[in-house]
Formats: C-alpha cells, sequence, structure tokens
C-alpha cells in the first residue's frame, strides 16, 4: 500500500507525541528528530515501527539522510525534498 506524504507525516507526529509526551501540535515537522528529544535508542525503535507500519524494510536508517518529519515523508512518498 502506498502512503501519501501527509500521511506519513500524520503518523510519524503522533508517533513522535507518544514518545515524547510532546502535544501533536507541538511536534515540528521541519525541525529535525533529535530536537524533540529523541535519543539514538528511540530513534531505532521509531524506524522499526515505520518499517512495520509501511510495510516496508530499509537497508540504511532513513533518517541518517532526511532527518525531519517533512523530509522523511516527502522521500518516501517520491515527492520532491527526495528522490523517488
Amino acid at each position: 500500500m502506498t502512503r501519501t506524504a501527509d500521511e506519513i507525516r500524520d503518523w510519524l507526529v503522533a508517533r513522535v507525541s507518544t514518545l515524547t509526551g510532546l502535544p501533536p501540535a507541538e511536534v515540528d515537522p521541519d525541525a529535525p528528530l533529535t530536537r524533540h528529544g529523541l535519543d539514538s535508542v528511540a530513534l531505532i525503535a521509531l524506524v522499526a515501527e515505520f518499517e512495520r507500519w509501511l510495510g516496508r524494510r530499509f537497508r540504511e536508517n532513513p533518517l541518517d539522510q532526511y532527518p525531519t518529519i517533512t523530509a522523511l515523508a516527502g522521500f518516501l512518498a517520491g515527492q520532491p525534498g527526495g528522490p523517488a
């Protein structure tokens, strides 16, 4: 199933909100995820959950190249801002 950038962004905002305790409105999709207080262990767990949700495995951590929610959502949806 192909997800839109909006669906991916909304899912990531919701998960970061749950993991950090921040209200969803305070999760800045244009800020690096580490700025929300997620450490490397939390980021790896987030990517693992994300893989299950998308039904897709990554060879490398996509957050290394796309460290913000907006950049990652655009890349995965094949929109400008990331290669398809």
